[in-house]
């Protein structure tokens, strides 16, 4: 079976810019084993998830994006 196509959303440009840079801050707060910056990467999730509308966890442990993931 054919994988789907994403969708593409047009965003208005000041929104496509926020969410390309809060994508960006988060993948390179990722880092690797080694330099991996876990707090900035905690806040860059944060932020992302807030742009995006993502709800929290019930438990405040973090963003439950688990809901949108591809299956």
């Amino acid at each position: 079976m054919a994988k789907k196509k994403p969708k593409t959303v047009k965003l208005p440009a000041a929104a496509l810019a926020a969410v390309r840079q809060a994508v960006a801050n988060y993948m390179r707060s990722e880092g690797c084993g080694c330099c991996a910056d876990y707090d900035v990467h905690k806040e860059h999730k944060a932020v992302l998830a807030k742009l995006l509308g993502v709800p929290p966890y019930d438990d405040d442990s973090g963003y439950d994006f688990s809901q949108f993931q591809t299956d």
